[in-house]
């Protein structure tokens, strides 16, 4: 065989070597798929808890997409998003959840269909050239499971789909029986969630897809039911009666969940000046190992805003300023996972947490937040005027400082040495406000004095509640120890917060960007041009 011909077979075989190995590629992938994703918290992979509550779904479900074709930016991509999201959930499924993708714009009775099922349309600005249009579209996603069903009216937040799916499914798989019922505190100034309007009620909005909610009167007749898995007590504005703290005290020894929200002082905006508060709670979680002291936090650097009226030269208005009473929590516990995924929380008009040296065997009390080493405490303050507390104060100390605390373990009670407080004959009893009620006269539960495993968060800033509703959803589930979806919600694709410089720091990168490296520069290129000498010089030497 000659050299050509030679060379010519070599050529053909490679040739085909390749096409087999393409071949077998191709056909390798069509059964075994792999994904690298290499975002911080795998954003664009299914958690495993997603899979598990997919995978445990027995019955077909039919996932409906009602998506506006051809939207233009900001939502361009967004159906093919929740399409590709859903395309994941579906195959984990074993083959019981179906996809489908249907525009109500096209067909009047798929619009029909689609506001029959609650979804919401949205108004959006079409661009044409040099006109635009306002029109009406659809963003929304429903669920079908047996004669079961949940929507996701407006799509329109990409970063918590994966959450809002996976809790949607859990919701239908879920037995009506094995809802979690939550109840909050009311009678004392606390506010009532059936009642109160914006941020509040946004949040019960949210915790009442997934919970059954109840608002519980206390100081009166009766224990709080049984049915109750957590509650919530939000800033009392009255000292509570002894009667009330007996009755949350017998709920904690009984294993039920408690998270204390307590603001020990109240801002009146149209004076200026601060109001004391007195929750009454102090004897009772100090008993159990935390105390929420009298004080107040101030944070000049890393702080919310609030909006303060102004006055101007064409008049008075209303501006945000960064406020050092709304201390912002950046040292979160990342080994907690109520504060997964989350990057800071905001602490309007807080206190300090002190937690007891001495707790219970068995007790464990965690930190979950604390205020940055920036802030400091005073005991009290004269004014809330912005202008007048942007300097140090001479009295204050400076932190970081305790401002949320979580306790696990079981607890004994704060009145196993004192007599059984009775029933306030003026206050409500505790099924009063519960719309089954029959009139029947509640019952009183036996005492218990060392009680059930239990969980507790003790903060302090009741104003906390409206400002972090991401983590009171995860507190929620926390309390009643359902934890499956805490880390996907934190899933999200938000810029983690920048910690500023300090003054030492930034004289540093200074003086690196300035004189260090111009001297590296300067110091390279002339080792380089010494070595370019020394090179001439040698191969003039040889020749």
């Amino acid at each position: 065989m000659t050299p050509r011909r030679n060379l010519l077979l070599n050529s053909h075989l490679q040739a085909l070597l390749v096409v087999l190995i393409v071949v077998l590629a191709n056909g390798f992938a069509a059964f075994h798929v792999a994904r690298v994703d290499l975002s911080g918290d795998r954003l664009y992979t299914l958690d495993e808890a997603s899979k598990q509550i997919v995978q445990q779904m027995d019955r077909p479900i039919v996932a409906r997409i009602y998506y506006t074709h051809g939207l233009g930016a900001p939502y361009q991509n967004h159906e093919q998003f929740v399409a590709d999201k859903l395309e994941e959930f579906a195959a984990y499924s074993h083959g019981r959840m179906t996809i489908e993708r249907l525009d109500p714009a096209t067909d009047t009775a798929i619009a029909t269909a689609a506001a029959g099922f609650g979804l919401q349309q949205l108004d959006y600005t079409f661009h044409d050239q040099d006109r635009a249009e306002l029109r009406k579209i659809w963003m929304g996603v429903v669920l079908l499971y047996g004669d079961r069903q949940e929507v996701l009216p407006a799509v329109t937040d990409l970063n918590t789909l994966e959450y809002n799916v996976s809790a949607a499914l859990k919701r239908l798989s879920t037995r009506r029986e094995d809802v979690k019922t939550i109840g909050w505190a009311i009678g004392d100034g606390e506010p009532d969630f059936q009642k109160e309007q914006g941020p509040l009620r946004t949040l019960a909005g949210e915790l009442a897809r997934k919970f059954v909610l109840r608002a519980i009167p206390l100081g009166g007749a009766g224990s709080i039911p049984e049915e109750i898995d957590a509650m919530l007590v939000i800033g009392p504005q009255r000292a509570l009666s002894e009667r009330a703290l007996y009755q949350i005290d017998q709920f904690v020894m009984r294993g039920g969940a408690l998270a204390t929200f307590v603001t020990n002082t109240r801002p009146d905006l149209r004076t200026m000046r601060p109001q004391r508060v007195s929750s009454g709670l102090d004897p009772l979680l100090g008993s159990f190992g935390v105390r929420v002291n009298r004080d107040l936090i101030l944070d000049r650097v890393q702080n919310g805003q609030m909006r303060f009226p102004v006055r101007a030269a064409g008049g008075s208005g209303y501006r945000d300023v960064n406020y050092p009473l709304i201390p912002k929590a950046l040292d979160l516990s990342r080994s907690n996972v109520m504060v997964s995924g989350l990057n800071e929380l905001l602490f309007p008009f807080a206190s300090t947490l002190t937690v007891s040296d001495a707790l219970p065997l068995g007790v464990r009390a965690e930190v979950i937040a604390s205020s940055s080493a920036s802030s400091g405490v005073v005991g009290t303050l004269e004014t809330l005027d912005p202008t007048k507390i942007s300097n140090v104060l001479s009295s204050e100390k400076r932190g970081p400082f305790p401002m949320m605390v979580a306790m696990t373990g079981s607890l004994r009670s704060f009145f196993e040495s004192r007599p059984v407080p009775a029933a306030d004959p003026d206050a409500p009893s505790v099924n009063s406000a519960n719309p089954n009620d029959d009139g029947a006269q509640p019952k009183e539960a036996p005492f218990i004095t060392e009680g059930a495993s239990t969980r507790m968060l003790v903060a302090g800033s009741a104003d906390f509640v409206a400002n972090n509703q991401d983590f009171m959803l995860n507190l929620c589930d926390w309390l009643v120890a359902d934890e499956s979806l805490l880390g996907i919600r934190g899933k999200a694709s938000t810029m983690p917060a920048l910690r500023p410089t300090t003054p030492t720091e930034r004289r540093v990168w200074k003086s690196v960007l300035l004189v260090w490296a111009p001297t590296t520069l300067l110091m390279l290129g002339a080792l380089r041009q010494w070595r370019r000498r020394a090179q001439r010089s040698a191969q003039q030497g040889e020749t």
